[in-house]
């Protein structure tokens, strides 16, 4: 990252009043040193919104959002961190001039292979012969040649070897096809052949209508249609991430409905959209998990999830509960009519007011599952009560355990409605919250049990062993369920990022003598990477340089900004605590090395145990006293 472009960031910055940026959206008003506006984060009834010209922030003392112009317009635009930093430059006439990385590059030649692909499976659906089943098909489903085209709907013809053909033919490496995903290697042979054969083709695209993969329909005429998978969705690769994405997001955000609905199939997508009911999309054939949770309340703050009447048990239910308490989301579940999935509902007579009507009244998470578990019995006994409690307890208990008062009060919410749905009397209250805790208790031990069982089995094939956290930071006082309790390592890879963060001229010091590889928290490791990367710039490593390379990670920015750097700046004697750091550092890799060299000595000859003992001695560093 060239210091000229932190620079551009720094003058689009200073150039952007907070004031004037938040106006263009929504009325402000002043109100002595600062101006009032009402949160547009959440549903605000008062202006509760702060908009300090002298600090150029913004902070809601209601919902808690705070920010800079930066993470105000990536929220008003739907966004990420560069698209907003251009739109502010054009603002204030600054202009951008944004050289490539090498990964930018990369990324860009995948991309354009990606939309050279779609266009040609476009062309073989609404041109050529062989693409006339297709059209039938999609005909038969009621879509409209509009709403093929406004998807990007396409066709791979049967032939094993079409597109290989076609990019030999236009010179495109045979290399780029198969690291996106759309041919493959034969196997001990020479050539490529075609992953997706006879199926109708849907583009799917990122947030910003980018191609990154695609999912493909057998055709129901095909001989293999009743063995191989209906749906082929692209293997994982550098641009498409089965887990992370979701189809039609890229249109439904810009709905205005206040939440999305997730749905199952492609063409109940398209149907929808064509319907006029815009805010609806699809997973790729998984459940929703919380990375898609975490992309769709960049841009609503409910969901609905829409089930089958005659899907089997809900199993999703329990899944969004679990998501329900442990994410800053409102969650709630639809049902469709028995037999009918979107598509064929929307069809019929008066299908689209239903379709809406069934939207409109999705049930909260919490109260569908006690719907369903008092359905068959409405007058529980105080045995089916205590069954019932317990069930949703063990669901709050899965959850990761949140911290915050947001959190608490999600917790203490879903008690009471429990008391009252289930007529229990309020003095076992602390009955319940005891069982919680029990039951919280029985599933960190699991946890903790599954992980031990993993580390003995990394033992047993002699690899490292490394603990893998999940990719959002949380200070040790702010763990996930899941984690390990914070011991000597967490505490300092957590403290490194404060300090570091609190004061950039640290950063030069714990670079010169650590590597981010010794860091195992993966969040923490990419940023202690990507401050270390600014400095070997010879750029100023501070929070702005660093929200640069975080374009794709603004949740990890938003830790490292409010989080760490906050605690990091409550610490004295900065330089003192990061060498007392980089010393337990060198120690735990001098121990990691010894073990290491210990679990070695079992199968070791005589002569090889004498080696290792000598290496053992060598890698112990010398501690000071006590």
């Amino acid at each position: 990252m060239p210091s000229d472009q932190v620079e551009l960031t720094k003058q689009v910055k200073a150039a952007s009043d907070i004031v004037a940026v938040v106006g263009s959206y929504i009325p402000v008003t002043s109100a002595g040193k600062v101006f009032k506006a009402v949160c547009p984060f959440h549903d605000d009834t008062r202006p509760s919104l702060d908009v300090d010209p002298q600090r150029q922030r913004y902070k809601c003392w209601s919902c808690g959002a705070h920010g800079d112009v930066f993470s105000f317009t990536m929220h008003q635009e739907k966004v990420g961190f560069k698209e907003a930093r251009a739109l502010l430059a054009a603002k204030v006439g600054i202009k951008l001039d944004e050289p490539q990385t090498p990964q930018d590059y990369q990324r860009t030649r995948l991309l354009d292979v990606m939309r050279w692909a779609q266009a040609k499976y476009a062309y073989q659906y609404l041109e050529a012969d062989a693409g006339e089943d297709a059209r039938k098909y999609m005909g038969e489903r009621k879509l409209s040649g509009k709403s093929v085209r406004d998807f990007g709907v396409g066709f791979a013809p049967i032939t094993g070897d079409w597109l290989v053909k076609l990019a030999i033919a236009e010179g495109i490496p045979a290399d780029v096809l198969v690291e996106v995903g759309l041919t493959a290697t034969r196997e001990g042979q020479r050539g490529h052949y075609d992953r997706f054969r006879d199926r109708v083709m849907f583009p799917i695209k990122d947030v910003r209508g980018q191609v990154v993969g695609f999912g493909g329909r057998i055709m129901p005429n095909n001989p293999l249609a009743a063995r191989g998978p209906k749906y082929y969705n692209s293997a994982e690769t550098p641009l498409f991430h089965k887990s992370e994405l979701l189809y039609g997001l890229d249109l439904a955000r810009h709905a205005n409905a206040g939440y999305l609905a997730v749905v199952e199939g492609y063409t109940d997508v398209m149907m929808a959209h064509q319907c006029g009911v815009p805010q609806v999309v699809a997973t790729m054939g998984t459940a929703l998990n919380a990375k898609h949770v975490a992309q769709l309340r960049r841009y609503v703050p409910k969901v609905v999830l829409l089930y089958d009447a005659d899907a089997g048990g809900y199993t999703g239910v329990d899944r969004a509960l679990e998501m329900f308490i442990s994410q800053d989301v409102e969650l709630a579940v639809a049902t469709l009519p028995e037999g009918l999935d979107p598509c064929d509902l929307l069809v019929r007579p008066n299908g689209i007011e239903t379709f809406q009507k069934v939207l409109t009244s999705a049930v909260d998470a919490l109260d569908f599952k006690l719907n369903r578990l008092l359905e068959r019995d409405p007058k529980p006994s105080d045995t089916t009560k205590l069954r019932i409690v317990d069930d949703v307890l063990g669901i709050m208990a899965a959850a990761p355990l949140i911290p915050g008062a947001a959190a608490q009060m999600k917790r203490e919410l879903i008690i009471t409605r429990l008391l009252q749905r289930l007529g229990i009397r309020h003095e076992k209250e602390k009955v319940i919250w005891a069982r919680f805790e029990e039951l919280r208790k029985i599933y960190e031990q699991r946890e903790r049990e599954a992980q031990q069982k993993e580390r003995e089995q990394k033992a047993r094939e002699n690899r490292p062993t490394v603990t893998v956290r999940p990719d959002a930071v949380m200070p040790t006082t702010e763990r996930r369920r899941g984690e390990p309790k914070a011991g000597p390592a967490e505490a300092a890879e957590n403290q490194l990022a404060q300090l570091l963060l609190a004061d950039p001229g640290l950063v030069p010091v714990a670079a010169a003598q650590l590597t981010p590889e010794e860091i195992t928290h993966t969040g923490l490791r990419r940023i202690v990477s990507e401050l270390f990367a600014i400095h070997a710039t010879g750029t100023v490593a501070d929070l702005e340089a660093l929200r640069v390379r975080l374009d794709d990670r603004p949740d990890l920015f938003d830790v490292a900004a409010h989080k760490l750097q906050f605690v990091g700046q409550q610490m004295q004697d900065r330089e003192q605590w990061l060498a007392r750091l980089l010393k337990r550092f060198a120690e735990m890799k001098a121990d990691a090395e010894a073990n290491r060299a210990k679990e070695l000595l079992t199968n070791a000859s005589d002569e090889e145990t004498m080696e290792l003992l000598r290496r053992i001695q060598q890698t112990q560093p010398k501690r000071s006293a006590g």
